[in-house]
């Protein structure tokens, strides 16, 4: 689909460019004031064959387009459909002109598009709707439209777009929402009933339970018992949490509390429900927070659950919660079975659980999913660091918008910039601009960094950037994409051309870093390094 929309817009300027040429052309010959009349006269009030010379070509080709192509005037009436526009609807050539154009169009979509359209052809921006149109068989088929603003001496002459049908793409994605849906919806109803009879069979075992005396025989059976009714309650519990997240519905309390105070009773309870670990809390800075107690609580609960879960030797698991230039970071550390690094990404997906061929592990998968999305809520981040058979530490970061200390800035608006997470400076020997992320990044430090770097490229036309992220410490996943469609873009539409890039010591910054630069390899030459020497030497090879 991505590649389709791109073909589009290919083609669309190269439509743009034709009629661009067509007109400077019209203008270079000196027409005669009747002519230029006649020019200037709307389409919808010719035909489709004596269409004045100067369209010849874009006709020429728009006919040729395996898709519909349409142009409007600067009012927004049609001037001109393709053949392919004609063959879908089965709409004459004069009837789809000026705002006959809508008429295949269903009433819903159309309402719509109509305000959209509006709205564009005031601003003069960029248009592109989904909509359903009926083709010359009576079907309602949905339609992908994107078009472009298309100017003459500065003067807007209207839009020249494109029309694709998308309809087996939109009919699969409502088929898997649907199912979704109904997954969801089954999940809800079947956590709901299943409580219900838990409960009463939890209340039946306690009620067994204090008329038997401990040394009894069965009342071992009955402890264990217990055990798997509690597993049974977390399973429901994550089944309804996952459905609430789905449907939008789980809901927060958000207060202020004892961040550490919350930590050392979370570790104290599992402590209880795991005697066989030992739980070292190495530190806790005190500091309230303001969020979810309960939800945040839950997290701790799932990490160091699955510290326990994948460590079943009994050793030890380490707990620190630190705060760090305006964020607390908590991390859990097991000395389990560990993760390979190709499981890291997908950890935190629904149902999506850690190969288990060594051992076989309790639960759906769900824990994870839901404290990410517990974490995302309070604008944190989280991310793993694993090897396998070496135990992993789970970490997440939440900051303290409220108490965060804005270092001091540097900078000379010109040559270098330098704050707590970025150092940026232009290189006039090696003509490069060097730059240093350090410590922990988020959406907003890493969105702020790049608008430096790319003022600082535009203010002296480098070329190469040496992007050392050695110091970064932690996960900015969640600006990843952010990077990929607008930042690295916009470095190269700015001149740059090669990119060494330094990996972080972080496994997650890595992928991060990986998943950024895939789309733009061939807008810039963005290699990998896992040491400076060696990326300042390919840079430096370059001419």
């Amino acid at each position: 689909m991505t590649l389709i929309l791109h073909l589009i817009s290919l083609l669309t300027v190269l439509m743009l460019f034709v009629v661009s040429f067509a007109q400077d052309k019209k203008k270079k010959k000196g027409k005669s004031k009747k002519e230029d009349k006649i020019t200037k006269q709307p389409l919808i009030e010719q035909s489709a064959s004596n269409v004045s010379e100067n369209e010849t070509g874009f006709i020429t080709i728009a006919d040729q387009i395996p898709f519909m192509v349409w142009r409007s005037d600067p009012d927004g009436r049609c001037i001109y459909v393709n053949k392919k526009w004609i063959q879908f609807t089965g709409m004459s050539y004069k009837d789809s002109l000026g705002f006959g154009f809508a008429k295949p169009m269903a009433i819903p979509e159309n309402e719509h598009r109509r305000q959209e359209w509006w709205k564009m052809i005031k601003g003069h921006q960029p248009y592109e709707i989904k909509f359903r149109i009926k083709n010359v068989s009576g079907e309602l088929r949905w339609v992908m439209a994107r078009a472009n603003a298309y100017h003459t001496d500065t003067v807007f002459m209207g839009y020249i777009g494109s029309i694709i049908d998308i309809t087996d793409q939109e009919n699969s994605t409502i088929a898997i929402q649907e199912l979704s849906d109904r997954k969801d919806e089954f999940l809800s109803i079947a956590s709901h009933e299943l409580k219900t009879p838990l409960t009463s069979i939890k209340a039946l075992f306690q009620l067994i339970g204090r008329s038997i005396s401990p040394e009894d025989k069965i009342y071992n059976f009955l402890d264990r018992a217990n055990s798997n009714i509690l597993r049974l309650e977390t399973l429901i519990a994550n089944l309804l949490d996952v459905s609430k997240i789905n449907a939008g519905k789980l809901n927060y309390d958000y207060t202020e509390f004892a961040f550490e105070q919350m930590l050392e009773e979370a570790v104290l309870s599992m402590e209880n429900i795991a005697p066989k670990h030992h739980f070292i809390l190495r530190k806790s800075d005190a500091v309230n927070f303001t969020g979810d107690r309960f939800r945040l609580e839950q997290v701790i609960y799932n990490f160091l659950s699955n510290a326990v879960k994948y460590s079943p030797e009994g050793k030890e698991i380490i707990v620190t919660s630190e705060v760090n230039n305006g964020n607390i970071i908590v991390s859990v550390q097991d000395f389990g079975i560990g993760i390979k690094r190709e499981n890291l990404a997908k950890i935190f997906d629904r149902y999506y659980r850690v190969d288990n061929t060594i051992m076989k592990f309790d639960g759906l998968g769900l824990g994870l999913f839901i404290s990410s999305e517990i974490i995302k809520r309070h604008n944190g981040s989280f991310w793993i660091e694993s090897e396998l058979g070496e135990g992993a530490t789970f970490y997440f970061i939440l900051p303290l918008t409220e108490q965060h200390l804005h270092a001091e800035v540097h900078t000379d608006e010109f040559s270098y910039y330098q704050d707590e997470t970025i150092d940026v400076q232009i290189n006039e020997e090696a003509n490069r601009l060097d730059v240093n992320w350090t410590g922990y990044q988020n959406f907003k430090s890493v969105q702020d960094g790049c608008l430096i770097m790319l003022d600082l490229v535009k203010k002296n036309q480098v070329a190469k950037i040496l992007n050392d992220n050695t110091e970064v410490r932690g996960n900015w996943s969640e600006a990843s994409d952010w990077v990929s469609t607008e930042c690295l873009p916009a470095l190269a539409e700015a001149g740059v051309r090669y990119l060494a890039w330094i990996y972080s010591p972080s496994s997650f910054s890595q992928l991060a870093a990986e998943k950024s630069a895939a789309p733009l390899k061939s807008m810039i030459n963005i290699q990998f390094f896992k040491e400076k020497t060696a990326a300042i030497e390919w840079l430096n090879s370059l001419s």
